[in-house]
This record gives structure tokens, C-alpha cells and sequence, in this order.
């Protein structure tokens, strides 16, 4: 059983599986925001990339109920992020596309002692990175700056279709369940394009 928490311990998820299904890196503003904004309330400092593993949504355990909190970066937004309120570490992220078989987390945003050797097989919405510095991604990593070439998207598809886990019921609690039992959800009303934190 492997768990993932905040850095101040508060807050940890137990899960039932331990396996990490694949891992991304992720340029996309709506990453770079949330770990910004945790910053900027005291959280772990972000990587200008993010590097993202994803585990199956299914919770065995939970301890800190009452230190989480959920938030939206703005009214529209397709993410929910779990944050500890103490330390404000990113302790879990869920995507409508996820469809509640997966949910992902960001390593360095919070801490997990689950095998985080394994390597991202794609860096995607690589549009939005504003910063030069690529030296992260290595060789073989396919690279997509966003989803609209159709050559592109058949390689990515390609790529992901035998990493991506398939539905089963969990065991414990989903990750959705644990969103809901936390304490609301809370919009940010963040403004797209802007920095919360200088490069």
C-alpha cells in the first residue's frame, strides 16, 4: 500500500493499488498556475515544468480529511485539485477526461513513496511553456505543443493506448468520492496568462 502526502504530513492518501500507470511532462498554464499559487501561499517551489504520474483512483485510506481542500483555478475549469491547507502541497488532481479511473499527482509538489524512476513518454501542451530551458526532456520523449495535428495525435494515441488503465470498481473510495467529502470546492478566479511567480 503506498501513500502520497502533504509535506507537512497532515494530509495523506492511502491507495490500493501501487502501480503508476505512465508519466508526462506538462507545459500547460493551468499546471504552472496551481503550483504557482501553492507557492505563493507557502508550498513546495514548482519545476517550470511539471512532471505528472498517474495512479489509479482508488483510495484505501485517507488521514487529514479536515487539513484538505479542494480548488478550481476559474468557474470553467476541467481540473479539481486537493491541496493541504496548512502547507498548500497539490496532494492529488482530477480531469474530467480522467473518468475517475485514474487521478494524477505532480512529485514535487508533494511527497509519495511510490517509484518515481519512471520516465515521461510525452511532453504535451508544450504551446503554453514560456520558458527556453528544455533540457529536461530526454530523447524519445514525444513532443506536442498542442492537440490539433492529427499525425501527431494518432503518434500520442498510439503511445498511450496500452499504458492507460482500464475501468475496474475500486475497493476503497475513488478519488472523486474523496473531492466531494472534503471541504467544498473553491474557485480561484486565477486570469489566464498571468504569472504568480517571477521566472
Amino acid at each position: 500500500m503506498s501513500v502520497i502526502e502533504c509535506n507537512c504530513e497532515k494530509c495523506k492518501i492511502f491507495l490500493n493499488e501501487n502501480k503508476i500507470y505512465y508519466s508526462l511532462f506538462c507545459g500547460c498554464e493551468d499546471c504552472r498556475q496551481a503550483g504557482q499559487w501553492g507557492h505563493s501561499k507557502g508550498g513546495p517551489l514548482p519545476d517550470k515544468l511539471q512532471k505528472l504520474i498517474y495512479v489509479r483512483s482508488d483510495i484505501k485510506d485517507v488521514e487529514g480529511i479536515k487539513y484538505m481542500h479542494a480548488y478550481q483555478l476559474r468557474d470553467n475549469s476541467s481540473s479539481t485539485r486537493i491541496y493541504c491547507k496548512e502547507c498548500h502541497s497539490i496532494i492529488g488532481i482530477d480531469h474530467i477526461n480522467y473518468k475517475d479511473i485514474v487521478f494524477m499527482l505532480i512529485p514535487k509538489l508533494c511527497k509519495t513513496d511510490l517509484d518515481l524512476s519512471i520516465k515521461p513518454v510525452a511532453a504535451i501542451f508544450m504551446n503554453d511553456y514560456p520558458y527556453r530551458d528544455l533540457s529536461m526532456i530526454g530523447d524519445g520523449v514525444l513532443f506536442l505543443k498542442d492537440f490539433k495535428d492529427e499525425n501527431i495525435n494518432k503518434k500520442y494515441n498510439a503511445l498511450m493506448s496500452p499504458l492507460r488503465a482500464k475501468y475496474l470498481k475500486p475497493k476503497g473510495i475513488s478519488f472523486k468520492q474523496l473531492i466531494k467529502k472534503v471541504e467544498g470546492v473553491t474557485i480561484l478566479n486565477l486570469k489566464k496568462g498571468e504569472e504568480i511567480l517571477l521566472p
